[in-house]
């Protein structure tokens, strides 16, 4: 049953050019649409969203593993030795690319003060689950030999993305956990696609901000090839038995995010295994939310406090693990 939701005039003007513009280009009904067009209709989308300044911020493209897998990296001007970031885009596993992530990489390089790492994945349904996962997987090896050539601390290291670029990040962490070791420190999970189902609260409350339980349908429909595969760990890592000892987790939800309870109850499950969650819930804000910044005032204040955590916690991890390796070494 679809409710009231009210949002913030800014936030409802500019989601109102957006579909005027999907009106004006002929956007078919969702069941029509092909995988084609909807990269065609997102990157009409994205040209609504105002691109953050990248001034002090070097960017450098090169292209990783036998695959060829393209990944930019944005490094901060002047800086000796930075925390690093591992980054991947959202767009439902179909659609998105370097190009799509580069403003809010941007932003997260400068105002988080980080090297900041983009992957360029493959994307369904021409590559299926779970091939994103491996393209990630690979630039997460090759990130840890090499950040050192930017100025990264392989030492100090978090994973996240927005969306399904947050589920390929938990995923990876879970997969690395189960090889037996996890380079990462910390893992940045923004509006996080968890688990191949469609029961929850938020799913049946009628959102159609940007995001809506049909969108999710058609876009698990094209990133697994079914039901079985789709309740895999690795596809849906709230299913997975055991988090016990993955990184300390930085989650952000949005309240009118039909994503926003697996969230929550990844949070949960999450602290009810020891490890040490940081929530950030914004209210009145919808999906693809940090992708607004400089339109939408809720956003801007949002974003300012995400990257501000993301700075505090990825220092302070380092501190805390350095602090426990020196310990360690006095007590032998």
């Amino acid at each position: 049953m679809k409710r009231n939701h009210p949002i913030d005039q800014d936030l409802s003007d500019l989601l109102g050019r957006i579909s005027e513009k999907m009106m004006e280009l002929k956007h078919p009904p969702l069941e029509e649409l092909t995988p084609e067009q909807s990269r065609f209709f997102y990157k009409e989308a994205r040209t609504f969203f105002k691109p953050f300044e990248s001034d002090g911020i070097q960017t450098h493209n090169v292209n990783v593993g036998e695959g060829n897998i393209p990944v930019r990296i944005y490094q901060p001007a002047g800086a000796e030795e930075l925390p690093v970031f591992l980054f991947m885009h959202g767009g439902g596993w179909v659609f998105g690319d370097l190009d799509s992530a580069d403003s809010l990489c941007t932003y997260f390089a400068k105002n988080a003060e980080c090297l900041v790492i983009s992957v360029g994945y493959r994307l369904a349904p021409e590559h299926p689950f779970p091939a994103a996962l491996q393209d990630v997987m690979v630039v997460a090896q090759w990130a840890l030999e090499n950040v050192w050539h930017w100025n990264g601390n392989p030492a100090q290291m978090a994973i996240g993305g927005e969306s399904s670029g947050a589920n390929l990040a938990a995923a990876a962490v879970l997969w690395m956990k189960e090889l037996g070791s996890c380079p990462f420190h910390l893992q940045v999970l923004i509006t996080p696609v968890l688990r191949h189902q469609f029961e929850t609260d938020s799913y049946q409350s009628g959102y159609a901000f940007n995001l809506t339980k049909e969108k999710m349908e058609w876009f698990w429909n094209h990133y697994v090839t079914d039901a079985r595969q789709g309740s895999h760990p690795f596809a849906s890592p709230l299913n997975a038995k055991s988090h016990k000892d993955v990184p300390p987790l930085l989650l952000v939800t949005a309240e009118y995010d039909p994503l926003r309870d697996e969230g929550f109850q990844y949070a949960e499950k999450l602290k009810n295994e020891g490890v040490h969650v940081k929530h950030l819930h914004f209210r009145q804000l919808v999906h693809s939310f940090p992708n607004m910044i400089g339109q939408v005032k809720s956003a801007d204040s949002a974003m300012i406090e995400l990257a501000g955590t993301l700075k505090t916690m990825l220092r302070e991890r380092f501190l805390f693990l350095t602090e426990n390796e020196n310990r360690f070494q006095k007590e032998r």
